[in-house]
């Protein structure tokens, strides 16, 4: 389909992900200064290299109104809300480098928590498998819940010693699929940085959940030397693999000018070519699933 330099998103976004996050948890002591340990961390649940001392920046310990069952489908289908949390804003550790930390060290909105207090949330009588989650994150950067890098999920048990709880290469697992090559091409002028993205009809994201107004906060395009369908297989890796790649922050509304793309050195967007791959995706940084919502190839075309 060839359009000109405005472009209008389609209702049914031909673009499609879904993915199975699974947890398996450990069982530890109830009402206990618990140490979280993620010094043999050497991968993040998507399979990218990560460094516990440089690459975290914060580690968090939250308790979820959900059994794990329910817990990893509304992950998975990016429904998880705040109201689930027991606690909220989370336990969090701020991290200099460490590679450890003990639960009664852990604090909320940057204040102290006694021991009584974070014992009532660990009593192993209220808080069972069968009605609630917990989990220790840690993450890059310091935005609570934003950039997790891996979760380790725990059950509490009143008659266990063991107070450890390791963070490995196989805490979280993470099974996806992509659809890129069933994307319907989208025709634009080769060679034109003034084109805009109009998503305003969009009605459901490629999780298959409602496109809600507001959501898309930033907007990425990609030109690859991989096919689509090879870039279906390392879809994860789609930052690294790029040959260029120009993003641009959304503040508001539904309308996307390219010609406030950047790429990492502050150059502007040229226009796309007819080589290789170039894919328009829009992401929902608020969102905990950082799959993006909709996607689109682009190609040059004849007017």
């Amino acid at each position: 389909m060839c359009f000109g330099a405005n472009v209008v998103a389609n209702e049914k976004n031909d673009y499609a992900f879904s993915s199975t996050i699974t947890l398996s948890p450990v069982t530890v002591a109830a009402m206990s200064n618990l140490t979280f340990d993620w010094s043999a961390l050497t991968k993040d649940f998507l399979g990218r290299t990560l460094d516990p001392t440089r690459d975290l920046g914060l580690a968090i310990v939250m308790f979820w109104d959900l059994p794990l069952a329910t817990f990893e489908t509304e992950l998975n289908a990016d429904a998880l809300f705040t109201a689930d949390l027991i606690v909220s804003p989370p336990l969090n550790l701020p991290l200099a480098g460490a590679t450890s930390g003990h639960l009664y060290d852990f604090l909320i909105n940057g204040t102290a928590v006694s021991s009584d207090m974070i014992n009532l949330y660990f009593d192993a009588m209220l808080y069972t498998p069968a009605n609630s989650t917990f989990l220790v994150g840690v993450q890059t950067g310091t935005d609570i819940g934003r950039q997790l890098r891996m979760l380790q999920a725990f059950d509490l048990d009143a008659s266990s010693s063991v107070t450890n709880i390791a963070l490995t290469n196989d805490s979280t697992k993470l099974d996806y699929t992509a659809n890129l090559h069933s994307l319907t091409i989208t025709g634009v002028p080769g060679g034109t940085p003034a084109l805009t993205l109009d998503w305003s009809q969009m009605t459901t994201n490629a999780l298959g959940r409602a496109f809600t107004d507001g959501s898309v906060t930033s907007a990425i395009v990609g030109h690859y030397a991989q096919t689509p369908a090879e870039l279906e297989k390392d879809f994860l890796d789609l930052d690294s693999l790029a040959l260029a790649t120009y993003r641009a922050d959304i503040a508001a509304g539904s309308v996307l000018d390219f010609t406030t793309l950047k790429d990492v050195n502050g150059a502007s967007f040229p226009g796309i070519d007819d080589t290789g791959t170039w894919l328009v995706g829009l992401t929902c940084g608020n969102c905990r699933n950082p799959a993006p919502w909709y996607m689109t190839i682009v190609k040059p075309c004849s007017m």
